[in-house]
């Protein structure tokens, strides 16, 4: 407004006229704010409304989750001796073990001097790892290769020491005083007789600390000839844990075993007696999560009813005289009434998911007369004890393989229900599937020499014992395993193989240890007519290459191509099984049976939820929209009357000015003729 003084002529109060009169005329401007205030505390109270959905949203998309309905739990009847844990894939059971011996690593102590700061020469010291044959040699490990330490000059037996622990090698070395002397003592790091320690140097300076029988002077040097020389001596031997599973001798190099059992992660403690009782492991399904998971999803939901209420509130009691009931920001609006309506609805929709419950209702879960939601654990409980594996169905997004060495790992949300067969090219792993199904259990007429070719690597003849009785399959694959791992070309080549048995066709399955294009597994002769006792053979494995590994497993399921990465397969975007991912652990190429796909009611309310929370044509989202614009419109309206009053309130100052200004006028003419008048008046 322009800066204007009046009343100067008259005494006439016109900027005081002027306010009072635009006070009046600003009132559609004062509405006009209120009006914008309440839409812009609509859209605040719209944003915490969306907020309470999303989080909501993924409290559902957590129950889609089976993994957190139930899981495979593992105890041990001895945890002084073996200890247990168990992954998703571990099967439900019980199991016996005898723990015969531990894995321990091997070390070896120099001749005694006079101190830890004896002077030492310099040079090279060359650390091989294998297995120590005594007079038939040193069988280098192939996963290993040699490892270098180099001594500087004037080294004394601490620097020795400290360039060897410097270097990380995989060997530790430490200074011991017996009482005859200081000795250096090297420890390998790692367990197993095929991490023993061979030590040649480059240098006569340092073959005190050496019990290899040679100088090595470039990288030809090969310890399978050195024998020990009496350098060093071996106060702790190289020993493999063994044990025995379920009547399975096993040898590992670790105590920390996880490929003895699938699923199943085994930590060896103590060797037994003799006359020990073997331990019990037991493997059960723990169904505890199903109660803290729906626990969980009824407190998200109860979390958004009272966001709802809150946002919509009415204050029903009398208020007070002169002021108005009290009323949440998103009272009376429709979209709250849209959100309720539509996630409710949900919940009384069957789920076809072929189990014994179809309705949240059925496990327990209801509402009580204000819109929040209960959860009664008598009827859930009751709902696990009968069928535990039908909640998660009921729920989640379930997929059943029918391969045990295809297990589910997640699905997406456009991943169509239904069951698709599951069709593999190869593995990561190099796989030749057996001849002919197993029986129960086969006893061998004698021992059967045959050979095979691992990762291009032809094996010695080699013997698969008959044994003392009968083999159970699981028997004889391991067996067959730790015959072909146990040829000494194969191992110094690192060259290694599983044996397992097929769960679908019960033939046994040879695949290599090795991933990758050069992972390649194939029987040379032997094992296609293995003689059994009592008459006829059984051919384990014909004379034939198998599939050749690669980097990614490859396949199709439900006939559609898959992306593989890994070990997972993944369905491609734009068919049914898009997001299907499934772990392929194990077994052979070809056809690896189906697996069924049901999605629950998580599914169908998060569908629900995600519509809602559509930025572009949900409720909340159409809303918001309206009420932005109409915010727009009253920033326009206040523009427009902002002029108006503008030219109104110059109108008021034009014509308080001209009337104040004619008033000044009369004014002077009053008082003009008053002093006329005084003036007849004293001349008369």
């Amino acid at each position: 407004m322009a800066l204007s003084v009046g009343g100067l002529g008259s005494g006439l109060q016109v900027d005081d006229l002027v306010s009072k009169l635009m006070a009046v005329e600003s009132q559609p401007l004062n509405q006009l704010t209120v009006k914008e205030a309440s839409y812009l505390g609509k859209v605040t109270a719209l944003g915490s409304v969306k907020g309470a959905v999303s989080a909501f949203q993924t409290a559902t998309k957590a129950l889609q989750d089976v993994s957190k309905f139930s899981s495979i739990t593992a105890s041990s009847g001895n945890k002084d001796v073996v200890d247990v844990s168990a992954g998703d894939q571990a099967a439900v059971g019980n199991l016996s073990i005898k723990v015969d011996q531990l894995a321990q690593n091997q070390k070896l102590a120099s001749t005694a001097f006079s101190s830890s700061k004896s002077a030492i020469g310099s040079g090279t010291l060359r650390f091989y790892f294998g297995t120590d044959n005594g007079g038939a040699g040193f069988a280098l490990n192939g996963d290993k290769s040699y490892k270098d330490v180099t001594i500087p000059a004037g080294s004394t037996l601490e620097g020795v020491r400290d360039a060897v622990n410097k270097a990380g090698i995989g060997v530790t070395a430490s200074i011991v005083n017996d009482g005859s002397g200081y000795k250096l003592v090297y420890s390998s790091n790692d367990t197993g007789t095929k991490n023993a320690l061979k030590v040649a140097s480059n240098d006569a300076s340092l073959s005190s600390l050496t019990n290899a029988d040679k100088l090595f002077t470039d990288g030809t040097f090969s310890a399978v000839t050195a024998t020990t020389s009496a350098n060093l001596s071996s106060v702790q031997a190289a020993k493999d844990a063994k044990f025995t599973l379920d009547g399975i001798a096993i040898v590992k190099s670790s105590n920390v075993v996880g490929d003895a059992v699938d699923g199943l992660t085994l930590t060896l403690k103590k060797a037994q007696e003799s006359g020990d009782a073997p331990v019990s492991l037991s493997v059960l399904k723990d169904n505890s999560g199903i109660k803290k998971t729906l626990e969980g999803f009824v407190k998200a939901f109860n979390d958004l009813n009272k966001a709802l209420n809150d946002s919509s509130s009415f204050d029903s009691s009398e208020p007070k005289k002169g002021e108005a009931r009290k009323a949440a920001a998103l009272n009376g609006e429709s979209v709250i009434r849209t959100l309720r309506t539509q996630i409710r609805n949900t919940f009384n929709v069957a789920q076809d998911v072929g189990g014994a419950f179809r309705v949240p209702a059925d496990v327990g879960i209801n509402f009580n007369t204000d819109g929040s939601m209960k959860l009664d654990s008598t009827k859930l409980q009751k709902a696990i004890d009968s069928n535990p594996q039908d909640i998660a169905k009921l729920f989640g997004s379930v997929a059943a393989p029918t391969d045990s060495q295809v297990r589910f790992v997640s699905s997406g949300s456009k991943t169509a229900s239904g069951s698709y067969a599951v069709v593999l090219g190869n593995l990561q792993n190099g796989t030749l599937l057996g001849g002919e199904k197993i029986l129960t259990s086969v006893a061998l007429d004698a021992d059967t020499p045959f050979s095979v070719r691992i990762d291009g690597i032809d094996s010695n003849s080699i013997i698969l014992p008959k044994g003392s009785g009968s083999y159970t399959p699981a028997g004889l694959a391991t067996v067959l395993q730790n015959a072909i791992n146990a040829d000494t070309t194969l191992s110094a080549a690192g060259a290694k193989v599983n044996v397992t048995v097929d769960g679908a066709t019960g033939k046994l399955i040879l695949s290599s240890q090795k991933s990758g294009s050069g992972s390649t597994v194939e029987v040379l002769g032997g094992l296609n007519s293995v003689a059994l006792n009592g008459g006829g053979s059984l051919n384990l494995f014909s004379t034939e290459a198998g599939v050749a590994g690669g980097t990614n497993v490859s396949g199709t399921i439900g006939g559609y191509a898959a992306v593989g990465d890994g070990k997972t397969l993944t369905g491609a975007v734009g068919t049914p099984v898009e997001g299907l991912k499934l772990e392929i652990s194990g077994g052979a190429a070809g056809d690896r049976g189906s697996v069924t796909v049901t999605k629950g009611f998580s599914v169908a309310l998060d569908k629900v939820l995600t519509e809602l929370l559509d930025s572009k044509n949900g409720p909340i989202a159409s809303r918001t929209e309206g009420l932005n614009k109409s915010v727009k419109d009253i920033g326009k309206q206040r523009d427009s009357l902002n002029s108006r009053l503008q030219d109104i309130e110059k109108r008021y100052r034009a014509q308080f000015n001209a009337l104040d200004t004619l008033m000044s006028q009369f004014t002077s003419t009053s008082n003009f003729l008053t002093q006329q008048l005084a003036g007849l008046s004293k001349s008369s």
